[in-house]
Formats: C-alpha cells, sequence, structure tokens
C-alpha cells in the first residue's frame, strides 16, 4: 500500500507542553478524519489495505515446527506440521485469540503423535506403508483462519482423514459448528436437510455418482451430521462441510465437501 506523507511547510514556533500536546492530539483526529473521508474515493485494493490494517482482531500465521521422516524396510512416515501463533495488537480479542491458537496446536499435535506411535508399532513387520501428515492455510481473509491438518495413509489401500479448525478473528473464538447458527435453531437438521438436497441433485446429474442415501444399506445411510462435524469457512466467507472418505459414500469418491448457501436457516456468518 502506498501511503501519502503530511507535511507541515509553516515555520515551527515554541508553544507551551500543554498546547503542544493538544495540536498533536488534535493532529491525530485530523488525519483520522482525512482518512476516513477519503477512503470511499480510493480504488478498491487501497481501500481493501486502509481498511485492514491491524488495529483490532486476530492475526495468524502457520510456521513449521517439526519436520522429520522415519523410514525402515517398506514402511515410511513423513511429517511436515506447523504451529499456528498469533500476530494481533493489544486488545479484547488477543487473550482469547492466543487460547485459540493454543488448543489448535494441542489437538494437531495430539492427532500426530498418535498416528506416529502407531505407526511405530508397525515397524519391522512385513509389508508396505507409507503415511503422510501435513498442515496447510486453507482460508486467511478479513474474518476467518481455518488450518487444516491431512492424515495419508497408504497400504494395500489409501486413507486420508483430514482435520479442520476455524478461528474467528474478530474476537479470537475457535469456531463450533454451532456457534455459526442462531441460539436454539436446529442447525443439525437445517445442513442434514441441504447436504442431502445436494446429494440427490448429483447423483440426478451423474448417475457416477453414489452416495448412501435413500438405500436398504444396513448402518451406513446418512441420516444427519455429528455434532463433532467437520468444517470450515472457504475464501468465498462460506460454510463447508466436509466427510472423510468411506463416510457417506464409497472410498472411491474421495473426501467429500458441501458448500452451504448463505440463506440456509439458522445460519448468522
Amino acid at each position: 500500500m502506498r501511503e501519502g506523507e503530511l507535511e507541515n511547510v509553516a515555520p515551527k514556533k515554541l508553544r507551551p507542553l500543554r498546547r503542544h500536546r493538544l495540536r498533536n492530539i488534535l493532529g491525530v483526529a485530523a488525519s483520522l478524519a482525512i482518512i476516513s473521508a477519503v477512503l470511499p474515493n480510493l480504488n478498491r485494493s487501497t481501500a481493501y489495505a486502509l481498511q485492514n490494517l491491524p488495529i483490532a482482531g486476530a492475526y495468524f500465521k502457520l510456521v513449521t515446527v517439526r519436520d522429520y521422516t522415519l523410514a525402515e524396510g517398506d514402511r515410511t512416515a513423513t511429517v511436515k506440521i506447523g504451529e499456528v501463533q498469533l500476530e494481533t495488537e493489544k486488545g479484547n480479542s488477543a487473550e482469547r485469540a492466543q487460547k485459540s491458537a493454543e488448543e489448535v496446536n494441542a489437538a494437531i499435535q495430539r492427532i500426530t503423535e498418535e498416528e506416529i506411535a502407531a505407526f511405530r508399532e508397525e515397524l519391522g513387520s512385513e509389508g508396505f506403508s507409507n503415511l503422510e501428515i501435513t498442515t496447510e492455510v486453507v482460508t486467511d481473509n478479513e474474518n476467518w483462519y481455518s488450518v487444516c491438518l491431512t492424515q495419508l495413509s497408504q497400504s494395500a489401500d489409501s486413507a486420508e482423514n483430514l482435520h479442520y479448525f476455524t478461528i474467528r478473528k474478530r474476537d479470537g473464538k475457535l469456531m463450533a459448528l454451532r456457534d455459526l447458527f442462531a441460539p436454539g435453531s436446529d442447525y443439525r437438521k437445517s445442513v442434514s436437510e441441504e447436504i442431502k438436497r445436494q446429494m440427490r441433485e448429483e447423483m440426478a446429474q451423474n448417475p457416477e455418482k453414489v452416495y448412501w442415501l435413500d438405500t436398504d444399506g444396513v448402518g451406513n445411510e446418512f441420516t444427519e451430521i455429528s455434532e463433532q462435524q467437520s468444517f470450515y469457512i472457504n475464501r468465498d466467507g462460506k460454510l463447508v462441510i466436509c466427510f472423510d472418505e468411506g463416510d457417506i459414500a464409497p472410498m472411491s469418491m474421495g473426501s467429500l465437501q458441501f458448500v452451504m448457501p448463505e440463506a440456509l436457516s439458522g445460519l448468522t456468518m
């Protein structure tokens, strides 16, 4: 962002201390007034930059803290995971944002350690296996910060598991799905019905797509999302509901995502 320079070309005069401080305060107020007046007339990119100066709210970065490979015979585990670190001005959101970052990091650490422990138990046994654990930022916009932890396991078959963590920047809150809906709303029903609608629409348009819905199958038909349903907010600010391979459809369809409409009942994002 290019910033103009305000210069005072009038000759300097010695003034009493109190008047000098008052002039500084008035000068700051005048500068803010100028920015407010000029902002609507700036081009879009410059206006966006000014609006997003780090005055309030939380700002994060993902820093790689573990990067290593374990290998023995035909078994290999590769770990490259990051830690969410907080970059924020002091404010009411800072303490909550720091706590949210710590919760995300603890979850990533716990899941990674569990997977590596399971991998170590297989070392020395016959057979091929490959494990990859990685993290990436999927959303970092004005309002949301979402990180994904991916576990990819390969042996006779392959399986991918995704764990999403979403923080609301304005107050640093680590979000649960229910937090995105009005209090008391039946959000699970609203989301589930929309997912079913999209499933039926996709299967009608493409016969090769198969969801476990409206079938006579036992124990695997999709009925409703869980209380711990995986989700994130995408770069367009829309709610995305996520399922791992084999959750609601054959493994061959991979990990599945459903973007929720902004007008979904109860949604208050």
